[in-house]
């Protein structure tokens, strides 16, 4: 099972390991990359609903996670 581990600096990402990534971002999207997949969140909508949508990719990385077998997931705060 993927562990959710919360970082402050993307250098926090041990090299050449596989994760899922949620962080916030100017515009909502999904990104792949050769090590994994980043899930960018907008912060152009009240707090609470940035937030909540937030709260929801994070739940949304875990499945991806567990679909594609990968271990790391980080959220970027």
């Amino acid at each position: 099972m993927s562990k959710v581990k919360f970082i402050s600096s993307l250098t926090e990402i041990p090299a050449r390991q596989t994760f899922v990534l949620v962080k916030y971002g100017e515009q909502s999207g999904q990104t792949r990359n050769s090590l994994g997949l980043t899930i960018t969140v907008a912060r152009n909508q009240s707090k609470t609903v940035t937030d909540l949508s937030f709260l929801a990719n994070i739940h949304t990385a875990k499945e991806i996670a567990k679909r594609e077998n990968i271990s790391n997931i980080f959220v970027l705060k």
